[in-house]
């Protein structure tokens, strides 16, 4: 399920969204609400200095999640996302149809509303619980997930396997195993594409469980790709640690981090919504009975403003340069414009 996320605040968004997809895919499975909600991030500082300010909402009518993220852990954002995932399951179960509008104290005196209340609570709290025991690991050793720059020098490296060694001859500490055994995916189809890969690394749970790969296709490495997404076509059973250098791979190839698709067209889809909207301001018009616009045709129409004689006046008092006019009567290539444009100017300069 693809969900719209837009990001208006001012977080770190780009270390917040692995989290977040984990999260969310997590919840979907978990609450199994039928529609996907649109996710929105917003900052108001101002909300953020109030004791009590605004932390969440959701509205049934339009399916939209807002989430106040100034001055809060990234948990704690979870946990307020959590909540009102639960409003939207009860939303797609009906539980919102007939209600009046949700004014202050709702939530004590409205004995239905304050029944969703106390599930949105425990259920909303218990699943981020059961998401962060399952996943806390997941996400501090998957490929995917990173803190910044976290490669370690020689020195430091030799340091710190000295020290476990000295650990583990002094009994502090038992010596790791060889391995965790699990199966793996050698060869995989993309199941939103068909597109045809081979795993060069995954994401290894001490259960043995593969969540995410990185995947090399024919032009290019994905990243921390879900292994929900993939068709496991060749799959081999073997052990190693939960991580391990990369199977041989063409370095060449560039590297690109898994992104759902509705992200990744939700700022165009944003500005074609805005082109819409610019779309139903029409100009005022009227019928050009005094053939203002001068072309002998007193039946079109003309912008409401315009009135005969109009059209001559700002000819005559605007010119068109020749150079620029000699270079619209025919199609010129955008380098012929610039240099007409260019003369225009320079002859225009010489003259003053």
């Amino acid at each position: 399920m693809k969900f719209k996320v837009k990001n208006k605040s001012n977080m770190n968004f780009s270390q917040f969204k692995p989290i977040l997809k984990s999260f969310m895919s997590y919840a979907t499975r978990k609450m199994g609400f039928q529609e996907p909600p649109s996710l929105f991030f917003v900052s108001d500082r101002e909300n953020a200095m109030l004791p009590l300010g605004k932390t969440a909402h959701y509205d049934p009518g339009t399916m939209e999640i807002v989430i106040y993220t100034d001055m809060r852990h990234p948990k704690d954002i979870l946990r307020s996302l959590s909540h009102e995932l639960v409003h939207h399951k009860q939303n797609c179960d009906g539980q919102f149809d007939n209600l009046g509008p949700t004014t202050d104290g709702y939530a004590q005196n409205d004995k239905h509303l304050r029944s969703m209340e106390k599930e949105a609570y425990l259920l909303g709290n218990m699943c981020l619980r059961d998401w962060e025991d399952t996943h806390k690991k997941q996400l501090q050793e998957s490929s995917y997930y990173s803190r910044g720059d976290n490669k370690m020098n020689t020195k430091d490296w030799s340091r710190m396997e000295l020290n476990t060694l000295l650990m583990e001859a002094w009994g502090y500490k038992k010596p790791t195993n060889e391995g965790i055994e699990h199966l793996c995916a050698m060869k995989v189809t993309e199941k939103a594409t068909g597109r045809v890969g081979h795993p060069i690394n995954h994401t290894l749970l001490e259960d043995g469980t593969v969540t995410h790969y990185d995947v090399e296709f024919d032009d290019v490495i994905v990243e921390g790709m879900p292994a929900e997404a993939l068709d496991a076509v060749v799959t081999k059973e073997h052990k190693h640690s939960a991580k391990r250098d990369d199977y041989d791979h063409d370095d060449k190839k560039p590297r690109k981090k898994y992104m759902e698709e509705e992200e990744e067209l939700d700022e165009a889809h944003c500005a074609k919504r805005d082109e819409d909207e610019l779309d139903e301001e029409k100009m005022p018009m009227k019928t050009d009975t005094e053939d203002a616009d001068e072309d002998g045709d007193k039946t079109d129409k003309v912008p409401a403003f315009l009135d005969k004689g109009e059209t001559k006046k700002k000819k005559s008092k605007n010119p068109q340069p020749p150079q620029l006019a000699k270079a619209q009567k025919k199609k010129v290539s955008e380098a012929q414009l610039r240099k007409a444009i260019r003369e225009a100017i320079s002859q225009h300069l010489s003259k003053r």
